[in-house]
């Protein structure tokens, strides 16, 4: 199919995905998968698309976050249940 990143931008040119679920189709590890994805993104420049990840509590959004990984908890609420972030690609 191609390199690890060629796969991962496949994967994200079919719908949004978060980097644990990459890491889980590409059976990988997660530190291994947040690097790709860095170098994916400077890649493919403004067709990747990222939606902020957002706490499944009160619904504060991390906006300002610049990094891949899920944050550990909500700096609101302090709940640790955190969704995304959810990354996708366009299609050229």
């Amino acid at each position: 199919m191609g390199t690890r990143r060629e796969q991962i931008i496949y994967y994200l040119e079919q719908g949004s995905r978060t980097p644990k679920e990459i890491a889980g189709l590409m059976r990988m590890g997660i530190r291994d998968t947040l690097d790709d994805l860095e170098h994916v993104r400077k890649s493919v420049g403004k067709r990747c698309r990222i939606e902020a990840a957002s706490c499944s509590r009160c619904d504060f959004t991390f906006r300002s976050r610049g990094k891949l990984s899920t944050p550990s908890r909500c700096p609101d609420c302090r709940n640790e249940r955190i969704s995304g972030p959810w990354l996708s690609i366009a299609k050229e």
